[in-house]
């Protein structure tokens, strides 16, 4: 343990706004800092669009806020900010909104991400910065724990669930096996397509009479994902995107089988619900954003796609460097997610 970690600071404010599986990547940050420093304040800032995925989080103040789009959006932080003061900043998101919050924040210490992983000169904005890493994001997060003297914690996912979301998920099950569906990534380029998803919905009903349920969020292009793959499956696929809330997904996905789901942040969500999770990666590499400490139910096409596409050696391609090919995701064949549903139904 290192002399800062001897000194305990009072109060840290810790900054993510966004996004959904970024926030539950930064849970074990959280559990660490909890764990070293019991009486230690954390006031998590985030925003009105994660924090119902968040409350409940055992022994955090949140402060919600609105991502500012004006310039009297930042007048009204900076009037907030003043009620507060911190020892310990961890400025945990680097984009230009975010950074010009920072200035807002009263801290002794404002701590940020190292340059490779921050925008918009994030460096001028935070005092102190992580060290550089090629690592998972979840490990970018534990960064801070290590800047500020914390070695070696265990990571703890952990997410509050009601008994109630629990039991409503459990009501969802109506056959032996329960699959789960979270079709759509942020960006299409990261989706694989409604005729893959179709095809194997009906490869998997046919050998294993699973049930499959869709879930994903009320965005258009997750609900329209949604209704062409209905369409297109022969099989029967019960749809509940858009139609739950962030505890519910949370409490499904715990009560599944399986997900499956390209780079998108219910993957995360699994994981803290220790669910095994069959990741579908080609645009960026599942080392990066993949699943963590469960990768080995990940179809990874990514050193394909980047032979393929960028006309490169898989070793030569930079560890944030994407794929933004429109054909890299139909890399991922229906039998390769099909070999690895055997596995997890294999291992029970």
């Amino acid at each position: 343990m290192t002399d800062q970690a001897l000194t305990p600071p009072k109060n840290i404010a810790f900054f993510r706004l966004s996004a959904l599986g970024d926030v539950v990547l930064a849970i074990p940050l959280i559990r660490a800092l909890q764990k070293q420093w019991p009486n230690c304040k954390i006031t998590w800032i985030t925003s009105s669009a994660v924090y119902p995925l968040l409350q409940g989080l055992e022994d955090v103040e949140f402060l919600v806020i609105q991502k500012p789009k004006s310039l009297s959006d930042y007048l009204s932080l900076r009037k907030l900010f003043k009620n507060y003061q911190f020892d310990v900043l961890l400025a945990a998101q680097a984009s230009l909104r975010t950074n010009l919050i920072y200035p807002f924040i009263n801290a002794k210490r404002k701590i940020g991400f190292d340059n490779g992983r921050a925008r918009d000169l994030h460096s001028f904005f935070v005092k102190e910065q992580i060290t550089p890493a090629d690592e998972h994001l979840a490990q970018g997060f534990m960064g801070f724990a290590k800047l500020l003297g914390l070695e070696g914690s265990e990571l703890n996912w952990h997410l509050h669930v009601s008994d109630e979301d629990k039991a409503w998920a459990k009501s969802q099950r109506k056959s032996e096996k329960l699959v789960a569906i979270n079709a759509a990534a942020s960006k299409a380029e990261r989706t694989w397509s409604a005729n893959n998803y179709a095809d194997f919905i009906d490869a998997a009903v046919e050998k294993y009479q699973c049930q499959f349920v869709l879930t994903g969020g009320p965005a258009k292009n997750e609900v329209e994902l949604a209704e062409q793959i209905q369409q297109l499956a022969k099989s029967s696929v019960e749809n509940r995107v858009g139609k739950t809330s962030h505890k519910q997904i949370a409490a499904l996905l715990g009560e599944v089988d399986c997900l499956i789901a390209p780079d998108t942040g219910p993957a995360h969500i699994a994981v803290a619900m220790h669910t095994p999770v069959i990741g579908l990666y080609a645009v960026a590499r599942s080392g990066l954003s993949g699943p963590f400490q469960n990768p080995d139910y990940t179809v990874d096409k990514y050193p394909e796609a980047v032979t393929k596409y960028l006309g490169k050696d898989f070793k030569e391609a930079g560890w944030h460097e994407r794929v933004h090919h429109e054909g890299a995701m139909d890399l991922i064949k229906v039998e390769d997610v099909m070999g690895q549903l055997a596995r997890v139904f294999e291992a029970g």
